[in-house]
């Protein structure tokens, strides 16, 4: 996509959203950040708004002439099953509405932030790692309405209306999470390049598998798709990686002794535990960097900033 294309970015001040408008401004892109509350720093043109008022909408695409959408505003997976009509309202109306303006517009393409919870529940053991050739089978409020908007957009692209891509974003995790639900996302990070000994509360037993991206990934791989000249697919799972909640507390013990990390009993649900990266990787060239390196790299800041 030409490097002039002017990009319109939702859910601007969530926490994958802020590192998109990162990445879109480092690779000096067009673009406008829009979201119902913002927060100081965001890069680009920024402008406030409810996604759910049609007027807004309306005026916002009348005012900008938009070639790519990228969609990342909703309401998350726990506030989802906890107000399933919000979701409703908010996950799919708002949604729709945007893709019915994009296509009646003429943008040429729509990034989907959708999610794997449109697989459901997937052991490692019986399915291995998950590719985009897996039927969908969301088992949650939130899956169901990442798989209704991926299937209206899909449709927009069978009619050529526009170029539509969703991607099924895994279990993302880095420092900047306001998530008050999954603390342990962004609290490990923290705690790793912490100025004092911390803990962690981790609600999963040590058991239980999860696949995990780093949000900067996440943020990456939407900046390459909006840049990209076309795309070879309308659904591109990210790359993660399966990590035991055992694994996952033994290394950051080994990274940081004075860390305490305390799993809990619950289990994973509505997600696969492990998921195939590959299409994305292979059409794109793209390599993600290890968590690992990330979970060493948030050390040395932490030691960095201390002694300097």
């Amino acid at each position: 996509m030409d490097e002039q294309a002017m990009i319109l970015v939702t859910g601007a001040s969530g926490f994958i959203g802020k590192r998109v408008c990162d990445a879109l401004a480092a690779h000096q892109r067009k673009f406008v950040a829009v979201d119902r509350s913002l927060v100081d720093g965001l890069p680009g043109e920024v402008v406030q708004g409810d996604l759910t008022k049609r007027d807004f909408l309306c005026a916002l695409f009348q005012s900008y002439s938009f070639d790519c959408v990228v969609h990342l505003a909703g309401l998350l997976n726990t506030y989802s099953r906890k107000w399933p009509q919000e979701a409703m309202r908010v996950n799919v109306g708002a949604s729709l509405e945007l893709l019915r303006l994009a296509a009646e517009h003429k943008v040429t393409r729509f990034i989907y932030g959708s999610s794997v919870s449109v697989y459901g529940t997937k052991s490692r053991q019986s399915c291995g790692e998950v590719t985009e050739f897996e039927p969908a089978s969301p088992e949650d409020v939130y899956g169901v309405c990442k798989r209704y908007v991926e299937v209206v957009g899909e449709g927009h692209g069978d009619r050529q209306e526009l170029e539509f891509a969703a991607v099924r974003i895994a279990s993302v995790v880095g420092a900047g999470s306001a998530s008050a639900t999954s603390k342990w996302r962004s609290g490990i990070f923290e705690a790793l390049g912490a100025d004092r000994p911390a803990e962690i509360q981790i609600p999963y037993r040590a058991s239980e598998l999860v696949p995990l991206i780093h949000v900067d990934e996440v943020a990456n791989i939407i900046s390459i798709l909006a840049a990209a000249d076309r795309l070879a697919h309308s659904v591109y799972n990210t790359p993660a990686e399966t990590w035991s909640f055992a694994d996952l507390q033994a290394l950051l013990a080994s990274l940081r002794p004075d860390l305490k990390v305390t799993l809990g009993s619950q289990t994973v649900f509505g997600i696969p535990q492990a998921v195939d990266g590959t299409r994305l990787m292979a059409e794109f060239g793209y390599r993600p960097c290890p968590l690992k390196e990330r979970f060493v790299g948030a050390v040395e800041r932490g030691r960095k900033r201390r002694e300097g």
